[in-house]
């Protein structure tokens, strides 16, 4: 314990002469937090720009701009009269998706004939223009379904039997533990927390290739007694108590005050983010032992970070990948924190239920440990020995 200690005060009298890197870090950290809740606080993007071109201009082609603009996600801003003219508006991004409702439309369907409706969307945006497509998409088989109800109604057919005809299987949707179909339960309590684990993962690099950057790997090490996991702990355990606190206060936010839905333990979530940190911390320490050189280390983890966004399943699903990147995805930290997430909070599981996820956020620490082993090894100077407090005068 005096070793941890010393190395604890000697690493906090460090972090008070450099408070920046603390600053800037819990700076970016709270500034990802409020960006991503304010941006998404409607739960999805609405009011989507998009446009009619109309060459029809009969009572059909008004009613479908008057359902298209009443319609939440999506807002009308503008009606065109020639295809050029729309496509020319969504290279200059002033629109996501426009309807082209070609001339005799409406004439077509009192002949009883099949009419064509176009849709065109820009996917270079892939949120907004896949909401704007699905809107344009419903407007268009609703309007189909009112046309047929009309023609259903004036053959004398009762309302029953009209909408047997029209939907002959009723679904009833049910969101677990999202009734709004908000998107801020299913991406930001992943992603924020992520961020804060890529910032802990790169700053445990940073930190320790620092030593050896500096050749001041010696000292650290002299001042735990030569014992490499007491210089470990000690020069980690003050970043692992502010990651793990930004956490749950994040987790305090999104569950707290945004009224995320969380219908298991919440202590149980704060214990999780602590596991979450300590391995993305322990992986930080692996890379610094494997690639001494501080550039190099950084640019690794910061690739290793960026694909466990890819790979926590929380955007695309896993099972949906090709069997190696499956059995990738269990080196991710990130993807056990999510499944623990699932199952605590949107499931209201219990630890029987999410165990495993557990136990391998514990298993995280063993290339901890081998990453230490490896700092060990460069530490040890020409002799094979490691120099202690006593016989080394210079400050720190």
């Amino acid at each position: 314990m005096k070793r941890i200690l010393n190395t604890l005060c000697r690493e906090l009298r460090m972090l008070r002469h450099h408070p920046r890197y603390m600053i800037l870090l819990t700076a970016g950290i709270l500034f990802s937090y409020v960006f991503f809740l304010t941006f998404m606080h409607e739960g999805q993007p609405e009011n989507l720009p998009i446009a009619v071109v109309d060459h029809d201009g009969s009572y059909l082609s008004r009613r479908l701009c008057h359902e298209l603009n009443a319609t939440q996600g999506v807002d009308v801003v503008a009606i065109y009269d020639t295809h050029r003219e729309a496509r020319e508006a969504m290279q200059r991004q002033e629109i996501f998706a426009f309807l082209e409702i070609p001339a005799g439309t409406y004439s077509e369907l009192l002949d009883f004939k099949t009419p064509h409706i176009a849709l065109y969307s820009n996917n270079a945006y892939l949120l907004s223009g896949t909401l704007s497509y699905k809107t344009l998409s419903t407007i268009g088989k609703l309007a189909s379904a009112a046309v047929q109800r009309e023609v259903l109604r004036k053959k004398g057919l009762a309302e029953s039997q009209i909408m047997g005809m029209l939907q002959p299987v009723e679904i009833d949707t049910h969101l677990i533990s999202n009734p709004w179909g908000s998107y801020l339960p299913y991406v930001l309590t992943t992603m924020l927390p992520g961020i804060i684990g890529v910032m802990a993962l790169l700053f445990t690099i940073y930190m320790t290739t620092n030593e050896l950057k500096h050749n001041t790997y010696r000292l650290w090490i002299a001042s735990a007694d030569g014992d490499m996991l007491c210089a470990l702990l000690g020069k980690l355990l003050p970043y692992t108590f502010w990651f793990t606190l930004l956490g749950v206060v994040g987790n305090i936010v999104m569950f707290g005050f945004c009224h995320f839905v969380c219908r298991g333990s919440f202590l149980a979530l704060s214990a999780t983010m602590l596991l979450f940190i300590l391995a993305m911390q322990s992986m930080g320490v692996f890379i610094a032992g494997l690639i001494p050189d501080q550039h190099l280390a950084v640019s690794i983890g910061g690739i290793y970070g960026m694909l466990s966004f890819s790979m926590a399943g929380f955007s695309y699903p896993v099972d949906s990948m090709p069997p190696a990147l499956q059995a990738l995805s269990y080196i991710f930290p990130l993807r056990h924190h999510y499944l623990a997430y699932a199952k605590t909070a949107l499931f209201g599981g219990t630890l029987a239920d999410y165990w495993p996820h557990i136990c391998l956020l514990l298993l995280f620490l063993v290339p901890g440990l081998v990453g230490g082993l490896l700092l060990m090894r460069q530490s040890v100077g020409d002799e094979g020995c490691v120099p202690s407090v006593s016989n080394n005068k210079q400050s720190v």
